[in-house]
């Protein structure tokens, strides 16, 4: 869709550009500023006094404009000048590109209803953003922007190359790297807790590091790599754990989990829900575990898209807010 400032520059530079020995390299674009003012004034004397230039100056603007447009613009009607008609069809699409021009000056943004709004963006992550942010995220979305629509991507270890080259427009994990060209904001940290079916052996005693240690494991890496934050909270005991499955989904861990004597050590958020709907028990984990912190990544180039901020928002909003449920107990 065309933006509202495109069609004024279009028309001006075309009108502009009706003299091929004018090309746009050779025409002062200060020169659109005098012919705002002199349309506003209709006087050179009055246009030359809001400028701060002198009068002589003005006139030596006007008759260069009068050649770039190839046409007098403005004719003497006693006092005061009157435009002409080329000049009248200028005065509003002039106007507008010079609001426009003043707006990326200024670094103020221009208009931006998101209501409006008809766009596709594309959201890289695990079935964790998939499961926990989108039922969040989707009636605001549906509510404020019914025109945007989305598509997700898992993408494991190549999410950074798919940012920098923005084939993603926005990623969500907790593995996200502030790479060249690419920009990373944390959006929340989430509790870790263990999760396991119901009638588990390890039930029946307290569990504990040692106890907690010996269980089978299955580790969740959506990008293929050993090593989580729990070994680093078993380490300092003088413990490791044997992972018996190492897998790139939560969703699919947990199915494994509920048939077979494996555990999983998960987001708590994510493993709630999960709990729920598979018949699962969900125990603190017995060390120390970090919480899993959660960003948000997209190209830099992005970094003032007035609707990629804005969804952006959105989206770190429903991660916010799924910490929240996790706190609360809701």
């Amino acid at each position: 869709m065309m933006g509202s400032w495109a069609r004024p520059i279009q028309f001006i530079l075309r009108i502009t550009l009706m003299n091929p020995s004018h090309p746009l390299a050779a025409v002062d674009l200060n020169l659109l500023v005098v012919l705002d003012e002199l349309l506003r004034t209709r006087s050179t004397t009055k246009a030359a006094r809001r400028l701060g230039r002198t009068q002589s100056a003005v006139s030596h603007a006007l008759a260069r404009l009068r050649v770039a447009f190839r046409d007098p613009l403005f004719v003497r009607a006693g006092p005061s000048l009157s435009p002409t008609s080329a000049a009248e069809a200028l005065e509003a699409p002039l106007r507008s590109l010079l609001s426009e021009a003043q707006t990326i000056l200024s670094g103020a943004e221009p208009s931006f209803d998101v209501a409006r709004l008809e766009r596709t963006f594309v959201l890289g992550g695990t079935d964790y953003a998939e499961i926990v942010l989108l039922p969040r995220l989707l009636p605001v979305l549906r509510r404020d922007a019914p025109g945007v629509d989305l598509v997700t991507r898992f993408l494991g270890d190549d999410v950074d190359r798919a940012l920098q080259a923005r084939e993603i427009d926005l990623a969500y994990g907790a593995s996200l790297r502030p790479l060249s060209g690419i920009t990373v904001e944390k959006v929340a940290e989430v509790p870790m807790t263990v999760l396991l079916r119901r009638g588990h052996p390890a039930l029946r005693a307290r569990m504990t590091a040692q106890r907690y240690a010996r269980l089978d494991h299955v580790l969740v890496t959506p990008r293929g790599l050993p090593g989580s934050s729990v070994d680093a909270s078993l380490e300092p005991l003088g413990l490791t754990r044997r992972v018996v499955l190492r897998m790139p989904h939560f969703a699919a861990a947990a199915i494994v989990v509920a048939q077979t004597d494996l555990v999983v050590t998960m987001p708590a958020d994510f493993a709630k829900g999960l709990a729920h709907r598979l018949g699962l028990v969900t125990r603190p984990a017995p060390v120390p575990v970090r919480p899993s912190t959660f960003f948000i990544g997209y190209s830099s180039t992005l970094e003032n898209d007035a609707a990629h901020r804005w969804l952006r928002g959105r989206v770190m909003e429903a991660g916010q807010g799924a910490r929240t449920t996790v706190k609360s107990g809701t």
